[in-house]
This record gives C-alpha cells, structure tokens and sequence, in this order.
C-alpha cells in the first residue's frame, strides 16, 4: 500500500465517510505504466505523506506540492496529494532534481523528499543522455531500461535510510489557491459509504 487517502465525496460535499486504500497498481492505472520513476516518487512521497500524517489518511484537501518536470514525478504527486496545476497547488520546477516538496496547509508544515546521492547510478545518467540524443539505439534502449528497472527495484525494496532523505523546510512555493470543494469539506456529506 502507498497511502491511505482521504477526500471529499463531491465538489460541494464533506468528506467522504471512509478513506480509502491507494496501492501501487492504483498508480500504474493511472500513469499508464509501471516506470521507474512512477516507482521512486510513489516510495518518496509515502514516506513524505506518512510523516506530515502520522500513519492517519492524507487528506487531500489541503496539500500542495512541487516536482520536476517528470511526468511520473508530477502524475504520482498529484494523485496521492489531490494538488493540481490549474489551482497552482502543484509546482513543476524544471530546476529540481530528484525531489518532491510537500505542504501540509493546515499545519504549515514542509518537507523536501530527495533521492539520495549516488543511489542513481552515474552510468543510467550517462545512457539516457546518450539515448535522448541519439536516434532509437536498440542497445541503448535495451540497457536503459535495464538499468531503470534496476533502480527503481532498489529504492521500492532497500531500507529508506539508504535511497531517500526527508527534512523540514520552509515551503519555497506558492502553495495556490484551494479546490471549491474545501469550503465544504467539514460539512456533513449526507452521502452514504
């Protein structure tokens, strides 16, 4: 399991009388695919989740977040956080590595996600460079996703202590503005589970 969410039932409603359960098969539905970046941020961001929660469901009415411009990275954080660009509770920051940065608007408090240095090996870096640049190498592509699939094995199954790093800090982002649907969020729902 990657997180235990809590949302609204409607766009005007209160919460929904029950949370529910998002597993990683959750995410590759909606991503698409199972890649190795959907595989790290998904690890990255329920450590970071599970820490501004405290093992209670994510409420994803009042998170905002930030992350490179991956599709994985920003697919799995606007999943699991409910932030969506068009409010600008979800950043894309082009200068962020491999990095997430969650808000937990009620308590104001930040936390910065990063992969540790040196758990992405230099020779992955090497070869998707290379393969960006290059016209559909069969080998390269071969030894890509390899070398991908290594990793993201790695950081889903090694200790956290030795892939992630986690720290408070003040949030360097405009957290946006909220969903219409938190001014209800604390009404009853009138809606069955």
């Amino acid at each position: 399991m990657v997180g235990r969410l809590s949302d609204t039932s409607g766009n005007l409603t209160g919460r929904s009388p029950s949370a529910r359960d998002v597993r990683l098969a959750d995410l590759v539905l909606f991503h698409a695919q199972p890649r190795h970046g959907l595989m790290i941020a998904a690890r990255a961001l329920a450590l970071g989740l599970g820490e501004l929660f405290g093992g209670a469901p994510l409420d994803r009415t009042e998170l905002a977040g930030a992350t490179n411009a991956s599709i994985c990275y920003g697919d799995v954080l606007g999943y699991l956080t409910g932030a969506r660009h068009r409010y600008g509770s979800l950043t894309v920051d082009a200068k962020l590595g491999d990095e997430w940065f969650l808000l937990r608007r009620t308590t104001g408090d930040a936390l910065r996600i990063a992969l540790r240095a040196g758990v992405k090996p230099a020779r992955l870096i090497r070869r998707e460079t290379t393969l960006r640049a290059a016209t559909c190498p069969s080998d390269v592509i071969a030894e890509v996703a390899s070398l991908q699939r290594e990793l993201s094995e790695r950081v889903w199954s090694a200790p956290t202590s030795e892939v992630l790093t986690m720290e408070p800090v003040a949030n360097p982002y405009d957290p946006g503005k909220l969903c219409g649907d938190v001014v209800t969020r604390d009404c009853a729902t009138g809606v069955s589970p």
